[in-house]
């Protein structure tokens, strides 16, 4: 029969002695161990620390005399270790630096839910864009409900929408963009626009801003009358003579001519104008820019283009110095300045006077 000693089993052996050495220590010593282990093992230390911590706390146990002085040692490590103990509790577990997995786990869904919603946000606005673009190109707002027209006198709103040649109904923006070349159909087709801007009025509609050409005369042709707008041009159509101020002019068939002539019509004084009558293209061998000008008085001015506005302002005092004579004649400013009676000179004077009579007519009518 074989007798196993002690010495074959250790572990067994240890464990027994040590079970009387945690019996002698008291229940500060042993909560103080088992803070020890569970603060080592928090910070990774090895089992060697373990047991070295409580083999200090053996020691602190056997080594010291059941006296006073070990009373108040234990008195006193009680109390560093509730110190201690509440440092701890004041301070936070040390562990990793973004803390344990538990603590952060609540974050990271936050922080998850955070990301998801901004992805989802982008891509409904990626895709919504489009949609609503889409929606807003079929949809009756996307197309022209109607075309206004302001700023027109001359030319009526059914000829500028004709000419503009904007559909209603059709898409808006594609209309929109090409409004330049349709402003240019127009100009060209109406020659008394000057201008004219098309913007967008509320949700659909064209408001087309219209700046005409004012009308500065009246062309005379075999008793008919054109207007005439202040860029020398004469409108093509047949008015009736208003009974406005502005001059008539007869012969003209050139806009630069008329351009001259009028540049200088708009320097005269008030009074001048409103004497004039009627300004005829005359044109001599000797002087291709003569004018013949009739005056509401009855008198007649010869006269170059080029010296109406600088000559035409002594005319009132002419005028005045004839009518206290009593005469009515010509007043000849061709080379210098002078005036002789229609009753002086030979046939060509007899062809002025009756000229002269007939521009008389009209006005007796005005």
């Amino acid at each position: 029969m074989r007798i196993i000693s002690r010495e074959e089993f250790p572990e067994e052996n240890k464990t027994q002695e040590d079970k009387p050495k945690h019996e002698n220590l008291t229940p500060w010593q042993l909560a103080n161990m088992e803070y020890l282990k569970q603060k080592a093992l928090e910070k990774g230390e090895p089992e060697s620390l373990l047991n070295n911590s409580e083999q200090t706390a053996e020691t602190i146990d056997t080594s010291e005399p059941a006296d006073d002085k070990n009373e108040e040692t234990d008195e006193k490590n009680s109390t560093a270790i509730e110190n201690e103990m509440n440092e701890n509790e004041e301070e936070p577990v040390k562990g990793p630096k973004n803390g344990s997995f538990l603590d952060r786990l609540p974050n990271i869904k936050h922080e998850r839910n955070q990301r998801l919603v901004r992805r989802a946000s982008v891509l409904i606005g990626l895709f919504s864009i489009p949609a609503l673009l889409l929606l807003y190109y079929i949809s009756p707002l996307g197309k022209l409900g109607g075309v206004s027209v302001k700023g027109n006198e001359k030319i009526s709103t059914e000829i500028i929408k004709k000419e503009l040649n904007f559909t209603v109904g059709d898409n808006l923006w594609s209309q929109y963009f090409d409004r330049k070349d349709n402003v240019e159909n127009l100009k060209k087709q109406e020659l008394q626009i000057e201008d004219a801007e098309v913007h967008i009025d509320g949700f659909n509609h064209f408001e087309v801003q219209v700046k005409e050409y004012p009308e500065v005369a009246y062309l005379e042709s075999n008793g008919k009358y054109s207007p005439v707008i202040s860029n020398g041009k004469i409108i093509p159509i047949e008015v009736e003579k208003s009974d406005g101020e502005l001059p008539i002019l007869e012969n003209f068939t050139g806009s630069k001519r008329i351009l001259k002539v009028l540049e200088g019509y708009k320097k005269l004084s008030e009074e001048v104008k409103q004497g004039i009558s009627q300004i005829k293209y005359a044109p001599t061998s000797e002087n291709k820019e003569l004018l013949e000008i009739f005056m509401n008085d009855g008198n007649k001015v010869l006269i170059s283009i080029n010296d109406l506005a600088s000559k035409m302002k002594y005319y009132p005092q002419i005028a005045k110095e004839m009518s206290d004579k009593e005469i009515k004649g010509v007043v000849d400013m061709e080379a210098g300045i002078y005036s002789y009676p229609y009753t002086e000179n030979s046939a060509t004077e007899d062809s002025t006077q009756v000229s002269t009579d007939q521009t008389e007519t009209p006005i007796g009518n005005d």
